[in-house]
């Protein structure tokens, strides 16, 4: 738990810290303000909202928010004008958080709150096919994998099975809305 919460702080703090750095450097020095091109436009009933480095047209950060309550807001980061992180807010209800990994073995974790807890309390993670490979809670300080019986899911602590609480008793299929 302590290396999750670690790498979570340090991924958090890499990508405002980036984000602080670019904008500070565009108030700085003039010169730097031809890096970035701002673009806002309304499509598929969400306004969005794109900053892109202006030589290559690369995407850094794209926002949209459709202000309905009903599909969630959505903020994507980029690196190198790959997508690597996506964040879908809606409103009364915790953030979903997609990790996206590229390369060989390319996958995608998601971490979300599970029955209205104040930070992440479940991550699914899905392989190179898009198939789920794990499932795992926080649960008792610990994170534990997830295993699925007569329709239930629980975790097993020494031995014993632990049903889960009915609010994670649903398969998490997180989908990009």
């Amino acid at each position: 738990m302590k290396a999750f919460t670690f790498i979570l702080i340090v991924v958090g703090a890499l990508v405002f810290a980036d984000l602080g750095w670019r904008i500070w450097t565009w108030h700085s020095d003039a010169a730097y303000r031809a890096e970035f091109t701002f673009r806002s436009f309304y499509t598929n009933g969400a306004k969005v909202f794109g900053i892109e480095e202006a030589k290559t047209g690369r995407p850094l950060l794209v926002m949209f928010d459709t202000s309905d309550g009903e599909k969630p807001g959505e903020v994507s980061y980029f690196f190198q004008g790959t997508n690597v992180l996506d964040i879908y807010l809606k409103k009364g209800e915790s953030p979903l958080y997609r990790f996206i990994f590229h390369g060989p073995e390319k996958s995608q974790e998601w971490w979300m709150n599970l029955g209205g807890a104040p930070s992440f309390n479940a991550q699914v993670s899905y392989d190179t096919n898009g198939d789920r490979s794990g499932f795992d809670v926080l649960y008792a300080r610990e994170w534990r994998h997830v295993e699925r019986r007569d329709g239930h899911n629980g975790v097993v602590i020494d031995g014993q099975w632990h049903q889960l609480s009915p609010n994670t008793a649903l398969e998490p299929t997180p989908t990009a809305p």
